[in-house]
């Protein structure tokens, strides 16, 4: 269990996971080294542990955090790695609104797409690993209402509440999604 985070960090294996865009029709695969992702998304006592705010609509210390940015995300990883003595995986460039990544940091930070395809997917080549209502909640079984991290069925890496659908991107400014904190593997144990 990791102190910080609440949550298992969990190993993932490397791999390989193939990317599509389709609206160009265009896919290409992309080789992953091996990193650690938390075995649930980020919960909303953590996040107001770290951050001092509670930006949730509906307010649980076992609920996934909802309506936070991609920028509040990325400075939720930077506060928790520098909670932990990590180094912060994000820099912020004053003069632009513009983050670059230090990819040699030790700090949290939010998985890439091909890392969270790969371990959404824990080693199935289908869309999910198994039955949705047995994985995870969705319109048809959710009663419209958020639930508790960790309540349906992990993967086979032990990952909960992971789906392709639920990955925390920069493209849309609020989200109410899971939020997903990753670090890189030679920091397991750290």
């Amino acid at each position: 269990m990791d102190v910080m985070t609440g949550s298992e960090m969990i190993a993932i294996p490397p791999g390989q996971v193939t990317l599509s865009d389709r609206r160009t029709h265009r896919s290409w695969s992309v080789d992953l080294a091996p990193y650690q992702l938390a075995a649930s998304p980020v919960t909303q006592a953590l996040y107001t542990r770290i951050t001092g705010r509670q930006p949730s609509t509906t307010p649980g210390n076992r609920l996934p955090v909802e309506c936070v940015s991609w920028w509040d995300a990325v400075r939720f990883c930077n506060a928790l790695s520098q909670c932990t003595g990590l180094t912060p995986a994000y820099h912020f460039r004053a003069e632009a609104e513009d983050i670059e990544w230090d990819a040699s940091a030790d700090g949290y930070r939010l998985p890439t797409e091909a890392e969270w395809e790969h371990a959404c997917r824990a080693g199935t080549t289908g869309p999910r690993y198994g039955d949705l209502d047995q994985i995870g909640w969705y319109r048809g079984n959710s009663h419209e209402r958020l639930h508790e991290v960790g309540g349906k069925l992990p993967n086979a890496w032990g990952l909960h509440d992971i789906s392709p659908k639920h990955r925390l991107s920069k493209a849309s400014p609020q989200h109410r999604l899971a939020l997903a904190v990753c670090r890189p593997t030679a920091t397991l144990g750290a």
